[in-house]
């Protein structure tokens, strides 16, 4: 049961969006992204991925991960995140996050709530709270997508993102690896691999994202110690 729950967990914070022309100030247009998620090389379940947009300069995105087939079964449940903000001077500003894991046995609930006119955010994990100093470009796991679409865009990816996590704020390092040709549902797809990791630490997380399809990502594969724990793959995409 840990196993799938911290792969799902890891899904739902690590999922990025297709890049595209912007509207209403953001960098991607309004889109649903399936993804199949893996464990150990066994499909586990399905991600989803949705943003809107709810008024001019303003968005929503969502995710849903649900277990499939014999998983389902045993541990039936989501992870189901959602956030609000808005597009400020050109720069992503989350308001309100919520993510909410449900397996059935187990149960984790975050809220997430940003005041930038006194550069604080106000972060509750079940029962711990936290109020911490909000500087430009901290955001949620779910907006950090957006963010990091946008620097691909521009040519501008710096060399490590921060975002609040439960009562934390945690900051990630960035490399490029390079471009790798993949074989995906949507035919051969050439991507460049990007890799996010903690200095010190032994789990590694690798993204592919495919240029000639607007950055649409291909693949995420999450390692610790130079073992595959989870991956997931593009299926479909609409916009």
């Amino acid at each position: 049961m840990k196993p799938l729950i911290r792969a799902f967990t890891l899904v739902s914070s690590l999922l990025l969006a297709p890049l595209a022309v912007a509207a209403d100030g953001l960098p991607v247009t309004p889109f649903q992204a399936r993804y199949e998620v893996y464990a150990s090389g066994f499909s586990i379940g399905e991600a989803v991925i949705t943003l809107t947009t709810t008024a001019p300069g303003a968005y929503q995105m969502s995710s849903d991960v649900r277990p499939n087939g014999l998983v389902a079964l045993l541990a039936s449940g989501r992870i189901h995140e959602q956030v609000s903000g808005e597009i400020h001077h050109g720069t992503i500003r989350p308001i309100q996050y919520e993510r909410l894991l449900d397996t059935g046995r187990k149960s984790n609930q975050m809220q997430l709530r940003f005041d930038w006119s006194a550069a604080q955010v106000q972060a509750r994990y079940n029962s711990e709270q936290a109020t911490l100093p909000l500087a430009p470009g901290v955001v949620d796991p779910l907006s950090l997508q957006l963010v990091v679409m946008g620097d691909l865009q521009r040519g501008q990816v710096p060399s490590q993102y921060s975002l609040v996590d439960k009562t934390e704020i945690k900051t990630y390092q960035i490399r490029n690896q390079g471009e790798e040709t993949l074989d995906t549902p949507l035919g051969p797809l050439r991507t460049v691999r990007i890799n996010q990791y903690t200095p010190g630490k032994t789990r590694m997380t690798t993204f592919w994202v495919a240029p000639g399809k607007q950055y649409l990502l291909a693949r995420i594969s999450q390692e610790k110690d130079g073992k595959e724990e989870l991956r997931m793959e593009i299926r479909a995409v609409e916009r």
